[in-house]
């Protein structure tokens, strides 16, 4: 079931009058919004309600049962020998951690199952053949679970923070299957930790109008940016152009990628602030899950901006257990290398993949050797000669640019080698001040960073990914052929990078806040009904699966 359709309206309006319905009858109101979460999985998008998979609710139901069982043993050996003897503390521990595996290779082996089988097999065939050897590698009829990599971060977490000691384990089964179900967050996030939702269901819950009033402001964000920005765009302008992009020119491409750039953010985004809306609105509190990350100075910072409950979480969990920041320095760009990579991984299972998650890695290796390097302030001359050398490289990739129409031998080539290297120095050697035009660089840096990789986030596999930096690296003369982005697309694009990259943090968001709060109840709900005509008559194809429901 999808967020932007009249199936969630008719959906979510019960389930609210009931949740409040039963709001102290607190045992019937876990037990609905669990029944309720079950079948929201289960009406997802490309199924059948009356047909559910049942194998998908099956492995939902596994993963709540393992890691209930598993950190209530681990928490009962740490009570039962933590004042024991050396040799039962000892035993004790082994149990322990016998446990904590157990939940480890049953959650990291049906995520690894289901989403990496077919491509390590793949990855083995395509090796094999590269070596001329003739393999025949087998497909498996493997669909990926929805929100299957959402929900097995969200309870490892739950097992490992009992096993460190961290968390006491939730006695009741009911409270921690509704943490583990909960269905504003359960297919496509925020990755919720237990010791931020397992508090608040044992609480009375309250809605005030405040509390509605936010819900609902969130949720029509959400549904502007899902619906306009990301749906509605994509289907107008970026999908066609990475079906096909030999037939787009390369301008074409490269507004292509600004506009999947935007529609990524705003997708992703989108759906997280209904999920946090709807779950204000049943009385709860999810965590933010995006702060303006095309803002960011640096890959560091992007990242610790864009999806933070997934960075947070492989921070938590991967990065610091490593060693983090501490050792040698080869054991810290290993730490961070790893962690990075597992970032991109997570996304999706293919070649593009790999390449996308290395890039960002060593992205990252390169802005924390860079930060290291700008506390040795270099000499004025030297910084300065770097910057000549940057912008005779950028002449040379805008004589590349507009000579490669004209044939003037290998002017392709000479452009875009040194556009990168350009690019590169730029980056290496502009210190990060604080001043504004400063911050202004490396936030175009950074965004431009991260609109390029986006080829690889975006294309269906490798050969359309050449396609894309092919057409990105003929430098032709064409430009926009008429009639193919539209005034209202346009409108969108630039409404959407500009509110995005310009507006100060936060102010536009309170400023709409202010103005919303103060509307009369039957003007929001007009408004609201309006936004769901308007986005009816909008997509035309009907609303799109959240881009994430692939992870």
């Amino acid at each position: 079931m999808l967020f932007v359709s009249f199936d969630f309206l008719l959906f979510i309006v019960p389930v609210l009058l009931i949740t409040w319905g039963l709001a102290h009858a607190h045992v019937l109101r876990v037990l609905f919004l669990i029944a309720a979460s079950y079948f929201f999985y289960m009406a997802g998008p490309e199924t059948d309600p009356l047909q559910p998979p049942w194998y998908f609710v099956g492995l939902l139901a596994l993963s709540t049962v393992l890691d209930y069982v598993c950190s209530r043993e681990i928490f009962r050996q740490k009570a039962a020998y933590e004042g024991g003897e050396a040799a039962a503390r000892a035993r004790a521990r082994r149990i322990r951690n016998a446990w904590l595996m157990v939940s480890l290779v049953g959650n990291l082996g049906l995520l690894g199952f289901f989403k990496y089988t077919n491509f390590l097999l793949g990855a083995f065939g395509d090796i094999a053949r590269a070596l001329g050897a003739e393999v025949v590698v087998p497909h498996l009829e493997l669909l990926l679970p929805i929100g299957i990599s959402f929900y097995t971060f969200q309870t490892l977490s739950y097992t490992i923070d009992v096993w460190r000691g961290r968390l006491t384990p939730e006695p009741s089964f009911r409270k921690f299957a509704l943490f583990v179900v909960f269905f504003p967050q359960l297919v496509a996030g925020p990755i919720v930790r237990a010791h931020e939702f397992l508090p608040q269901l044992h609480r009375a819950p309250r809605l005030s109008a405040e509390t509605m009033t936010r819900g609902l402001h969130r949720i029509l964000i959400g549904v502007v940016k899902k619906a306009v920005l990301g749906d509605w765009i994509a289907a107008q302008f970026t999908d066609a152009i990475f079906n096909a992009p030999e037939s787009y020119t390369s301008l074409e491409i490269l507004l292509a990628l600004y506009a999947f750039t935007l529609q990524l953010y705003a997708d992703f985004s989108g759906y997280s602030d209904i999920a946090i809306g709807v779950a204000l609105l049943l009385g709860f509190t999810l965590p933010e899950n995006f702060e303006r990350p095309y803002q960011a100075r640096n890959l560091g910072e992007f990242w610790r901006r864009w999806h933070m409950t997934l960075s947070t979480w492989l921070r938590d969990y991967v990065f610091f257990p490593l060693g983090g920041s501490r050792g040698t320095p080869g054991r810290v760009y290993f730490n961070l290398w790893l962690t990075m990579f597992l970032v991109g991984m997570w996304h999706g299972a293919s070649w593009n993949f790999v390449i996308y998650s290395n890039l960002h890695a060593l992205a990252m290796l390169f802005n924390r050797w860079n930060r290291l390097r700008e506390g040795k302030r270099p000499a004025a001359g030297r910084v300065r000669a770097m910057w000549v050398t940057g912008l005779l490289l950028l002449f040379a990739a805008v004589y590349g640019l507009f000579a490669g129409p004209l044939q003037q031998g290998g002017a392709e080539s000479l452009g875009a080698g040194a556009f990168a290297v350009a690019v590169f120095l730029f980056v290496a050697w502009l210190p990060e001040t604080g001043g504004r035009l400063n911050t202004a660089l490396h936030v175009l840096l950074t965004f431009h960073f991260t609109v390029l990789s986006r080829v690889f986030f975006r294309a269906d596999d490798l050969d359309t990914s050449r396609k894309m930096i092919a057409g990105l690296l003929r430098f032709d003369a064409h430009g926009i052929r008429p009639g193919l982005i539209t005034p209202w697309v346009w409108a969108a694009l630039l409404f959407g990078i500009g509110y995005h990259m310009l507006s100060p943090k936060g102010t536009v968001d309170r400023v709409g806040y202010a103005i919303f709060r103060r509307l009369p109840g039957p003007v929001i709900g007009v408004l609201l009904a309006a936004l769901a005509l308007g986005v009816h008559l909008l997509l035309a194809s009907g609303p799109r699966a959240n881009i994430y429901f692939q992870f």
